[in-house]
């Protein structure tokens, strides 16, 4: 089992050329692959390590094109240093704390993490076996912040979290903890004829008549744990999601949220892995989730 630390980080990305080298042999496996024509071992690479041109379709690329870190003149020791970083803290990294390490800006770091959570973005996973459901609410009354962030969008926003016990967990910004909020995502998520976990929330009301199995505690009346029944794994999921996002971030947008939400799914579904190994991982994500500034700052 490989594992790092910083000293033996820098010693293995070393300069630009151990980067590219790196990010060639995880994207295209000792094979060279064109991203305009889809070509296999087509393009020979030019002298200065940097270049290929596609003897199929002769168009030039760098291993950077058809990735997340196509368009970006940061160089991809900084971009590693940020992915490693960003992966491997547990609560997260500020791109305050971010910009001082890599010496660039906050804003350009902000914008760094935010890609990186792009490729994070969880799609088509599906829960099974046990699996335990819950809500809760990120952010804080408007009368409690500075007048230039009392925003009508940013009151307390709804987090839907679902755990298996022992496995993956997968969290969703929704508009509310109404049944028509909860009950698709389940369904979309969770598999037919799994138990399911939850407290005694209403929106659970009609899981059987779903297809699934479900059992609940009811924390209004003081019952924690009935036999097998709780929800305390999905109590741990919210208490790193909050430890992240009221620690470190501070301040976490509507808008942006669920990316998130995406980040902490992944460290928590790759807790398992030492550091290296899951910055390793990472890079299984990193073709076509590319993430423009302008996309990220519109108000849609």
């Amino acid at each position: 089992m490989e594992s790092t630390n910083l000293l033996t980080f820098y010693a293995k990305f070393k300069d630009e050329q151990a980067c590219r080298d790196y990010l060639a042999k995880l994207r295209w496996n000792d094979k060279t692959i064109c991203p305009h024509c889809g070509s296999i071992n087509s393009a020979y690479k030019y002298k200065d390590g940097r270049l290929f041109k596609c003897t199929a379709c002769q168009k030039q690329f760098t291993v950077r094109v058809g990735t997340v870190f196509e368009d970006s003149h940061i160089p991809l020791q900084k971009w590693f240093l940020a992915i490693y970083l960003a992966t491997s803290l547990k609560s997260g990294i500020s791109s305050i704390q971010l910009s001082k390490y890599l010496g660039i800006t906050q804003k350009t770091a902000w914008f760094m993490l935010h890609r990186i959570r792009k490729v994070l973005e969880i799609e088509g996973m599906e829960l099974s076996g046990t699996v335990e459901t819950d809500e809760t609410y990120i952010g804080g009354k408007v009368t409690n912040r500075p007048k230039r962030r009392r925003d009508d969008d940013e009151t307390k926003q709804v987090v839907f979290g679902m755990v298996e016990r022992k496995g993956r967990a997968k969290m969703k910004h929704v508009i509310s903890s109404g049944t028509r909020s909860l009950l698709p995502e389940i369904q979309k998520a969770i598999r037919k004829g799994t138990q399911i976990y939850s407290d005694e929330w209403r929106s659970y009301s009609s899981l059987k008549k779903l297809g699934y199995l479900h059992k609940k505690v009811n924390h209004r009346r003081g019952e924690y744990v009935s036999g097998t029944v709780h929800t305390n794994t999905i109590e741990g999921v919210w208490s790193q999601l909050k430890r992240g996002v009221n620690g470190i971030y501070r301040h976490v947008s509507p808008k942006h949220l669920q990316k998130y939400c995406d980040e902490y799914s992944y460290r928590y579904n790759t807790r398992k892995l030492n550091d290296f190994e899951r910055f390793n991982d990472w890079f299984k994500f990193v073709n076509e989730k590319n993430l423009t500034y302008k996309n990220l700052i519109s108000r849609h």
